[in-house]
This record gives structure tokens, sequence and C-alpha cells, in this order.
């Protein structure tokens, strides 16, 4: 209850995600209110805006997944948690091996140097997200490890997603991908609360695309996971806290792969004054785990035996089957493969409201991630490889690499909000300082000391260092104006500079606008007998920028030395190129948001269209210059598609929940114009490569396509053909929620098609004389495999269910101390269905350099993420 001035006569009563109720004061004292549930259109989001700003208000689109969404979705990192919830995006893992990069797409790629991984924030801190190999790495295969593998899930509060040019305008460089940005708990006041989970399982091999089917008694092994993990939060009046610690281990679905992981995480929120609040948050990861070899390797075990390299495996006798079991088992033991990552990240949050209207908000804050990769290729392990003769000595070798990457956020956002009559304002204004130092260290020692695992025990070492370090930013201006709260348009601009280019580049201005009107607020469609079937209709469209900076100094002239007995010697390095300039994408979204029936169905659709002018390629040079390949300014690339979800709580009341939801995004990918150029080779092998061309979408598939008479022999070969698309012309998800009193079920999938994969297995495999039967014709089997490269190209559709959860809620009310006591079971990865003969999901992200360009499609070598059953324990005191 609250005493109402004597010259107020109108009360607005709004909540978020119900709709807002306008009241006329009469006489009474008391009034009762009862609000309709309905879709969230004044939650405030922050990812829209840069302070804080109704979701109505916003004309581009913001995907929020709130804490019931993360608390139902049982998963240990955060590429799982963005691929069972986030809607717009796809996230899909490149190999089962722990640790391993995840490919995340939206709208389409966009460029051909830059990687399609959003940038991604923590309590307004910018976090490292490589997801390729760094510059200098051990190289033991095809599984790059991620940096978002270590980035905690715990005390998530809510993640919220923007796409394209509104995202730049606000977070600037290499926001072109989108932004996601992630808020943590900071607690709430009262008596300390205490929640504990324990989850226990077991992990196994899928099984689903393998060829031979002994692979899963030469390779698999059934695993132990658990899950610990303890949260406390609490407070008082001025000040509220939150912390958390987890502890995850498993043994893997192999011999080799192991994973633990450790992290602590706090957020304290206290009103330092009357009008000034700081926040501040710290978390530590430390990450270790081992892994096999994999992928474009002679020494992976998975990958040799898929691959034919034993031939048919399901055919040999007991004896032979025997002896090679053992043999890989000690090739397992002797494998010594790890990696260990620490990070800390740090953030430090002041807000300031020195008077009505007015907001500004300071962040301060660090991501500070070091990891160490180091492979021990003992005597042993090279002789049960096959790449020493046995009695074999001190010719091992050990190979580290290290990563110390240390970023520091700042950010300042200012806001002011004021009304005109009919009109409200919003002005905004803020920005960024982003420096980052990137060191690595390649350390390689040669005829090592059988049974040593230090460098300083070796014949010869060798080294090498890369260091990168860049500074960059802007600035940038908002104004967002509201007519009768129904119509509301905005406008942005934002400078942005790199210290890489200095004054060859300069400030890069990039501009936004839009538009949103809420139809649903006019009075002659609350009048009308539709208002009661259509509960909002709301139209948006939005033209913005974003932006891509060249790899830094990629548009120097450089020169590379080169040792020459015991003496420096040079030769030519990067040509440079004075003119190059930033890739500028243009992109406009127009679309509607829609409830019914008191918005128990929810509805959007948008069309967007992403145009990257000046697209940088990196056609190979003349041969007879001498010089390396020249990033150039040529091209333009084209996305365009739609965007569909939905959602429908199908069963509603006292007892009962059912939820139901879906998502499709499609998407046509083209390089417009490629300067005239030849087409040139961005990935893939010799014999099929992944191309770009004129007119063809980024990374298609070329090579030689077999035309086959009737008696199977080859009569022509259609040279440089184009075979395939490794982007999917359209993905999605769908997602089940039911309630019913204290059982509840959650099921989240996804899905895609339209793309095309290589089972570069069966290739591998062709050589051995045990490729996959009906692929090639008997009458063909003497082809150069150049000439057939077509055959192996094939349709990547697939369906995956990836969570699978079941819980129970106890009734805790005569349990004295205990408010929460949850049972629960979770099936991960329990249904995987797919067009191919491989899994379209682990093709590798076939990442080139640090930070570059895939699209991935070449599938080999690699095991599928496995599956795992869960059992959970949750207590809250």
């Amino acid at each position: 209850s609250f005493e109402v001035p004597a010259d107020v006569n109108e009360l607005v009563v709004t909540y978020a995600g119900f709709e807002t109720q306008e009241i006329t004061l009469g006489d009474h004292s008391f009034y009762g209110v009862i609000l309709t549930e309905g879709v969230l259109v004044d939650e405030i989001v922050v990812t829209g805006q840069g302070v804080g700003i109704e979701r109505k208000r916003l004309t581009s689109t913001v995907d929020v997944i709130t804490s019931e969404d993360i608390e139902v979705a049982p998963v240990v990192s955060l590429d799982q948690l963005l691929q069972s919830r986030l809607n717009g995006a796809q996230v899909t893992l490149s190999s089962g091996q722990p640790g391993t990069a995840s490919l995340i797409r939206n709208r389409g790629p966009i460029s051909a140097q830059a990687s399609t991984t959003p940038v991604i924030l923590i309590d307004g801190v910018r976090l490292d997200n490589l997801n390729s190999r760094p510059d200098l790495n051990i190289g033991t295969g095809g599984a790059n490890s991620s940096a978002l593998s270590d980035i905690p899930v715990e005390s998530i509060e809510r993640i919220e997603f923007i796409r394209g040019g509104a995202a730049s305008t606000l977070y600037g460089t290499d926001a072109a991908n989108g932004v996601i940005q992630i808020f943590t708990k900071r607690g709430t006041s009262g008596q300390a609360r205490v929640n504990a989970e324990v989850a226990i399982g077991t992990i196994q091999g899928e099984t689903e695309f393998l060829r031979f089917r002994r692979v899963e008694d030469l390779v698999f092994q059934r695993g132990l996971s658990q899950s610990y993990r303890i949260g406390v939060d609490g407070g008082n009046d001025r000040t509220t806290y939150n912390f958390s610690a987890n502890l995850y281990d498993d043994d893997g679905f192999n011999a080799v792969n192991e994973n633990r992981r450790i992290g602590l995480r706090t957020t304290v929120q206290s009103n330092v004054g009357d009008n000034l609040v700081y926040t501040g948050s710290a978390a530590f990861t430390s990450n270790y785990f081992t892994r096999d070899f994999n992928a474009n390797t002679s020494f992976a075990r998975f990958g040799n035996i898929e691959g034919g390299s034993f031939g048919d495996v399901d055919t040999l006798n007991e004896t032979s089957f025997q002896e090679l079991r053992e043999n890989l088992q000690v090739q397992a033991d002797n494998t010594d493969i790890t990696e260990a990552v620490q990070r800390y990240t740090i953030s430090n949050s002041l807000g300031w409201t020195p008077f009505e209207g007015f907001t500004t908000k300071l962040t301060v804050g660090l991501d500070s991630r070091q990891s160490r990769q180091r492979a021990i290729n003992s005597n042993a392990l090279l002789i049960s490889k096959g790449s020493n003769p046995p009695g074999t000595v001190d010719q091992g070798s050990i190979n580290i690499a290290t990563r110390n990457f240390t970023g520091i956020t700042t950010d300042l956002g200012l806001q002011y909000r004021y009304d005109f009559g009919d009109l409200s304002f919003i002005s905004g204004a803020g920005g960024q300082l982003f420096r980052q130092r990137d060191e690595q260290f390649l350390l390689n020692a040669t005829n090592v000391t059988e049974g040593s695992n230090t460098i300083n025990n070796s014949a010869e070492t060798t080294a090498a260092d890369a260091i990168r370090e860049v500074v960059f930013g802007g600035f940038y201006f908002s104004q967002n104006i509201g007519y009768k709260n129904k119509l509301f348009v905005d406008g942005k601009i934002r400078f942005d500079g790199n210290s890489a280019f200095g004054e060859s580049i300069g400030l890069v201005d990039i501009y936004s606008f839009g538009l949103t009107y809420s139809l649903t607020d006019e009075a002659f469609i609350q009048n009308s007998s539709i208002s009661n079937i259509l509960t909002r209709f709301q139209l948006r469209a939005n033209w913005g920028q974003s932006t891509n900076f060249p790899t830094p100094f990629s548009a120097d002239r450089e020169f590379a030395v080169n040792p020459f007995l015991g003496l420096p010697s040079f030769t030519f390095g990067n040509p440079g190129n004075p003119n190059l300039t930033s890739e500028t994408i243009n992109s406009l979204e127009v679309g509607a948001d829609m409830s019914f029936i008191e918005g128990n169905i929810r509805f959007g659709i948008t069309y967007y269209d992403n145009t990257t002018i000046d697209a940088i390629f990196t056609p190979p040079s003349t041969p007879s210059s001498g010089q390396l390949a020249q990033d150039v300014n040529l091209g333009e690339i084209s996305n365009t598609g739609f965007e569909f979800a939905l959602s429908a709580d199908v069963l509603q009341s006292d007892d009962f929940r059912l939820t139901l939801s879906g998502s499709l995004t499609t998407n046509e990918n083209i390089v417009v114009d490629n300067g005239g150029l030849p087409e040139f080779v961005v990935g893939g092998f010799t014999f099929l490569g992944s191309f770009v061309n004129e007119g063809q979408p980024l990374g298609y598939f070329r090579g030689g396509n077999p035309i086959f008479d009737d008696e199977g022999f080859v009569t022509d070969v259609e040279r440089n053909a184009f075979l395939g698309d490794p982007n999917p012309d359209g993905y999605g998800n769908f997602g089940l929620d039911f309630a019913w009193k204290g059982f509840s079920l959650f099921a989240s999938a996804d899905y895609q098609y339209g793309a095309q994969g290589v089972n570069v297995d069966d290739v591998l495999r062709f050589f051995g004389g045990v490729n996959d039967e009906g692929r090639i014709p008997e009458n063909a089997a003497g082809t150069s495999f150049f000439d057939l490269a077509g055959v192996w190209v094939e349709d990547a559709d697939f369906f995956k269910v990836r969570n699978i959860g079941l819980s129970y809620n106890f009734d805790t009310a005569n349990i004295p101390t205990l408010s929460r006591l949850q049972l629960g079971l979770n099936l991960r990865n329990p249904i995987v269905r797919s067009s191919a003969s491989f899994d379209p999901e682990i093709t590798g992200s076939g990442i080139a350099e640090q930070g570059g360009f895939a699209v991935g499609g070449f599938g080999f070598g690699t095991e599928s993420a496995p599956k795992q059953v869960i059992f959970s324990l949750k207590i809250g005191l």
C-alpha cells in the first residue's frame, strides 16, 4: 500500500511479463489490481541500449535466456547452454574431445577473414572468445581449444543476445556477429540462503555414426562424471551478495580423455550512497583436460580405425582383433596431451543517479586467461604408433605451447529520460576502451631422454613467440523517442578506432536507425472484438552498420627473419597494402512480435538482409612475384533470410503447465562480387577445397564431379565443379517445458537442413579398399580420387535431441530448515539422426589461422559429442 498524491487521478500498474493496467482513481481508498500475463514487452534489457531500456522501445531483436531457463538446462559449459536455449543462433560442437571449440553461426558468414563468434561480455567486461587454434599451438590434429568452454555457467542471472548492426553501434569492432551479454546473480536481501547440488552420471561415446561397430570396443569406455555446486546469497537493504563454487570431473568416454574444472564466483551489490550503487563481481576458473590425437594426424586412434588404416576391423578374426586392441591400449597409455587453463574475470561497476531521469554507469574490468598445452611424444608412444622401430631410445619430443591473454575493459554509459507531453525521450551517450594483449610461446624439444617430461633433458630445443597488443574502442550517441508509449524511433552513431592501423584508417563512423509501432495500443484495436484474441502486435524495423577491422598489422609491409648458418637472413613477408580498410556490414531487419489469447501464444518473425561491402579477400599472389598473399578490399557478401520464433502455453492452471517452443532461421549466403578475381581456396584439401567465387556461397565445395554410365564406368569428369555448400539453408531448435505439481519435464532439440558435408573418413577408407558400400561403382574403383571428389559430398541435415530432463520437487513445508529438495534425471544427447553417414556437426572448425574464417563441412577423424545420463540432487536451506 502507498499514499497517492491529491493531484493524481490515474495510476499505471506495470510488471515485467504482464500487461500494463491503467486505473482511473475515484473515491475508494483501496484498489485491487489483477495483471494479465503477457509477453515481456516491458522487460528491461541492457544489451539493446547500453544502460537499460524497456524491451518495448527496441527496434531490433534481443533474445533473453532467463534464470528459470538456465535452472532447468543441466549443462556445464556456456556453449552447451547456448545450444539448448538460444533462438536465432546455431551452436555446433566441432568435436567430442573435451575443451574443444564450437562454431556459432548467426545470420550467415559475413566475412572471409573473421570467425562467426559473437562478442561475449560478463557483467560488462569483454571476454576472450577465441574458438580457433592460437597462432602457436602443439598441433595434435583437428581439435582446437575454445575459450568458451571454461566460462562458468553457475550464478548466471540472465543472458541477452542481440544481432547485427544494432549491436555494433554500442559495442563496436567485431560485434558484427552480435553480442552475447551475461549478467550474474547479485543476491537478494534477507537471511542467507544456501543451495547445493550433487550430480553423478555416466558418459558414453556416440555410436550412431560409426562405420565399424567394433570401434566401440576398441576405443570407447564408459566413464563417470560428477559435479558438485554450492551457492550462498543474502544481504540487507543496502548490500546483497551471491557466492557460488563448483567442481566438475569426468574421466571421459575413452582411455585418454579426462576433464576437471573448478570454478568460483562472487558478486556484491551495495548502495554506497543515496544515488550511488556499486556492483562488483569476480570469478576464477581452473580447467584441466587430457586429449587424444584426432582428425588430421596419423596418430589418431579413432581416426585411423574409422579411416580404414587397419582394414575392415569388423571382419578381423579374434586373434587379430585382440592384438589390435592391445596395441591401441598401449597407444592410449602412452598418449600424454594435456591442457591447463586458469582464468580470472573481474568487474567493477558504479551506477550514479544524481537526479531523476539521469543515469550513468561506469564499468572497469579485467579478463585474464592463461593456457598451457603440452604433448609428450615418448619413444614408447612413437614405437606403438609405428613411427620408430622397436628398441629406439632417446628420440622422443616434447611440445609446449602457452598463451597468456589479458583484456582490460573500460565502459562508460550515460542516459537521460524525460517526457514532454505525449513524447518521451531517452538520450544516451557512452564509449568503450579495450586493451588486449595476447602473448604466446612455443617450445619444441627433440631427442628427449626416455622417461623425461622436461625439455631440459633433450638434445635440441627451438622456440618461437608471438605477441599481439591492440587498443581499440569508440564512442556513441543514441536517441530513442516515444509517442504515446506506442510509437518509438531511435538512432545511433558510433566512431570506432583501432591502434593496429594508426592514421591509415583512423576513426570509422557507423550508424543505425529504427522504428517500432505497437498496433494493439491503439484505441480502435483495444475497443474491438479482436482484442479478445490479439494481445500484442508490434512492428519493428532497423537499419544499422557494423565493422570488421582487418587482422592487426595486415596492412603493413613486413620482412621475415630466418636463421641461416647461425646468422639472420631476410625474406619477403607481408607485401603491405596502405589502402586496406575495415569491412562494413549494412544490416536491415524488419519484423513483428505478436501474442494471442492473453499472451499464451507468442510469435515473432524477422526478415534480415546483411550486406558486407569492402569485403576483405586474400587471393594468392602471382607466383613469379615471390610475394605472399595480401589482404585487399575487393568483395561484397550478402546474407538474407527469415527468423521465426513461436512459443505457446498449451496448458496453464494451478497444477499444470505445458509450454512448447520452436524457432527457424533461414539463410541464403552468396558472394555478390569478388573484385574480378579468379576463385581462390580458403580451406579444405587439394582434391576438394572450400572456395570463394562470385555468385557462389562463401566457402563452397569445389572439385571433380564424375559422371557414371549404367555399368558404373566413369565416362566424364566435370572439373572444378560446384559440389555443395557447407552453410545450412535453415536451422533452429525446439523446446518443451512441462510441470505438474512437483514434477517437471524439460526437453530441447536442434536441427539444420540444406547444408552439405564431406565424408573425409571414407576418402581415407578408399585408399585402404574398405570404402563405404554403394558409394563408388565397382567399375570405377581404379579412378583417381581427384576425379571422384563429388561422390564424398553428402547432404548434412540433422536432428538432435540435446537434453531431456526430469525432476521432482518434494514438499518441504514440514521439513525443518529445508526450503528445497529436488531429485533429477538428465539425458544429454539421447537421440541423434542425420541424412549423412557421418556426424554433420563435428565437421571441425577448420580455421587456418587464429580468429580466422571457417564454415566447417569436412568431417573426419574425431568423435561425436558423447551421451550422458546424469542423476542430480538439489537442496536449499
